[in-house]
């Protein structure tokens, strides 16, 4: 199934278009522009058939909250929960059962204090479910998922549970002081992905590196350079992933990696397997 989703500026969500990216059974999607600032994609993964495909989850600079487990032939929810996936330090492989679904948003690390209520480092590598974390805060929304017969009705649920915690800590987000430079130098970073450079940004925003790199441990539970470092990975793969046969030497250089040596080494460091390994598993799903 192929679930194309937008969102117009009332926050409906309609099947049209087409995602941004996808491998296999994973489709990407652009955010709603009224939560882009928080909000680094909506996501869903869904198998189809009797076919398991595996897929190598890489590590990720982010938190999704996440609908998803195996649904019942008509669709509805069946033995789904609402998870929080926390960011992955380790690459790890995974392989749904048939019929597993997952629709999710994934929110940048700067902001799951404010949206989510959760500190992103406490979830490392973790998916605990949500109601375990904040009862608070997923028990009502888990009542209303458990009632959808889709991602593209979950996924239109998740939007609203953002868009009402936003509105009820107004200003938050355009308060001066810590807050305001970790999400402007992560905002950086993330733009600069082909070229990070964390001294020069703490120069531009007035600060010492060590100053920087404390508060956005502090805030995310990573530190700058480990996330440039991923960051500039994910743009990589999103590259490789549209070649047939990619060219590393030119992707090298296009990334700001110092050579194809460099490449494979981050790549490996990262993965756990070759550029090229990673990219034909990606392929074959």
């Amino acid at each position: 199934m192929s679930l194309q989703v937008v969102v117009s500026p009332r926050g409906t969500l309609t099947e049209v278009g087409r995602p941004h990216h996808r491998v296999g059974g994973y489709h990407e999607y652009a955010p709603p522009p009224d939560l882009a600032d928080a909000v680094e994609a909506l996501w869903t993964h869904e198998t189809a058939g009797i076919r398991v495909a595996v897929h190598r989850v890489v590590p990720d600079a982010a938190v999704s909250l996440c609908f998803q487990g195996t649904r019942a032939p008509d669709g509805s929810a069946g033995a789904s929960r609402l998870r929080l996936i926390g960011p992955v330090a380790a690459s790890k492989l995974f392989a749904p059962p048939p019929r597993h679904s997952m629709a999710a948003i994934r929110v940048k690390l700067e902001w799951c204090r404010r949206l989510l209520g959760v500190a992103p480092w406490e979830h490392a590598d973790g998916e605990p479910c949500y109601a375990d974390v904040r009862p608070d805060l997923a028990e009502p929304l888990e009542e209303r998922l458990m009632r959808t017969t889709g991602p593209a009705d979950a996924l239109r649920l998740l939007v609203a549970f953002l868009r009402e915690r936003r509105a009820a800590r107004p200003g938050e987000e355009s308060a001066a002081g810590a807050g305001a430079l970790v999400r402007v130098g992560m905002e950086s970073l993330r733009r600069g992905a082909s070229a990070p450079r964390v001294a020069t940004l703490a120069r531009e925003l007035g600060v010492s590196d060590r100053h920087l790199r404390r508060l956005v441990v502090a805030e995310t539970g990573i530190a700058p350079r480990h996330f440039a470092r991923i960051q500039r990975f994910h743009a990589l793969l999103r590259a490789a992933d549209l070649a047939g046969r990619p060219a590393w030497a030119a992707l090298a250089a296009q990334h700001g990696y110092a050579d194809q040596s460099h490449l494979i080494r981050e790549v490996q460091g990262l993965a756990g397997v070759t550029p090229a390994r990673l990219h034909q598993e990606r392929s074959a799903e």
